[in-house]
């Protein structure tokens, strides 16, 4: 199916009513009780801080993590033609983890609690793990795809180690918050950096968008790019540079949170077709919705004994299920 500058607009408009539905439902539903006339009438009592300093900034952060993630998968399969890549099994997360991590337990997350420095610190090493990936994946001059997921794989086992290491080796106060950053966990966070985060998300989403059509041509393969007259090399470095941005921005906010880039991409792909001009801003704004539904159910998965699942577990116990299927059901199938 060819994406029409009508067929854009329709998908986005029909994914962004699932996204305003599944934000409606993280407002709507929670641990407490909230009466909406006080919270609305009254936003410094007691139900409005719940409503609006709670679920609403914690609703947001999840769809601006989703939004990022979802269309950073989509990128990292087209330029290796295989369903599997996504930023957490290629260790582009891992990589940002890395880079968080140290940030913090070197304390340079001190100004990112105000604002802007560790997505720079995430994108950088996520930028770098991707690099990595890049240099073991090209065999004889061309990126070799299946090889550049295992050296994907190899390096988000080496990124885990690191992090131990970082741990292991941090102040416990500092160690106990890289723990907490790095279970994946969607909380409470103030407008401010969601103002940030929308910033490295909506710079990498419209990049990605803006190569939509390269995107489309590398699918195909270097060959069928080069007929189309795309310069591939130029365009898979500003694919990754806008992918891995996403990438390290939503790590920097809620920690490494895996298998959002395989699943969402994967159903719309099925059901939109391979076209990355509809895929690109179906996929960001129904992984917002995908995020905020998993932090919903994290929420409230473990209400009787008055604990919260993250986000990441949630999304790692539904996602690999997902990702053994694939590889099941694909097999050495064509992708694209």
């Amino acid at each position: 199916m060819r994406g029409t500058p009508a067929r854009v607009v329709a998908v986005t408009l029909g994914s962004l009513l699932i996204l305003c539905v599944s934000l409606a439902a993280a407002f709507a539903f929670g641990v407490e009780h909230v009466d909406f006339r006080r919270a609305f009438s009254d936003p410094d009592s007691v139900d409005g801080v719940i409503l609006f300093k709670e679920r609403m900034t914690r609703g947001a952060l999840a769809a601006l993590v989703g939004a990022a993630l979802s269309p950073a998968g989509v990128a990292f399969q087209a330029l290796l033609r295989n369903p599997l890549a996504d930023p957490y099994v290629l260790g582009v997360s891992g990589g940002a983890a890395v880079a968080g991590a140290a940030a913090i337990v070197l304390g340079g997350a001190a100004g990112f609690l105000g604002g802007w420095d560790l997505p720079v610190w995430a994108f950088f090493g996520a930028l770098g793990a991707i690099a990595i990936v890049y240099a073991f994946g090209r065999v004889r001059g061309r990126l070799v795809p299946n090889v550049a997921l295992l050296a994907g794989v190899v390096l988000n086992a080496l990124a885990s180690a690191l992090v131990l290491a970082i741990r292991l080796l941090a102040e416990p106060n500092a160690a106990h918050e890289a723990m907490y950053w790095l279970t994946g966990n969607i909380g409470p966070v103030e407008p401010s950096k969601l103002v940030v985060l929308s910033v490295y998300v909506a710079v990498g989403v419209i990049g990605l968008f803006a190569m939509a059509v390269p995107m489309n041509a590398l699918a195909l393969g270097d060959e069928s790019a080069h007929a189309v007259g795309i310069d591939t090399e130029r365009s898979r470095r500003l694919i990754f540079l806008a992918a891995s941005l996403l990438t390290g921005a939503a790590v920097a906010f809620a920690g490494p949170i895996g298998f959002v880039g395989i699943v969402v991409p994967h159903v719309l792909r099925g059901i939109l077709g391979p076209d990355h001009r509809v895929l690109i801003p179906a996929s960001a704004l129904v992984g917002g919705a995908f995020v905020v539904i998993a932090h919903l159910l994290a929420r409230l998965a473990l209400l009787v004994v008055g604990r919260e699942l993250t986000v990441g577990v949630l999304t790692a116990l539904a996602g690999a299920p997902f990702f053994l299927w694939v590889l099941r059901r694909r097999g050495t199938e064509r992708f694209f």
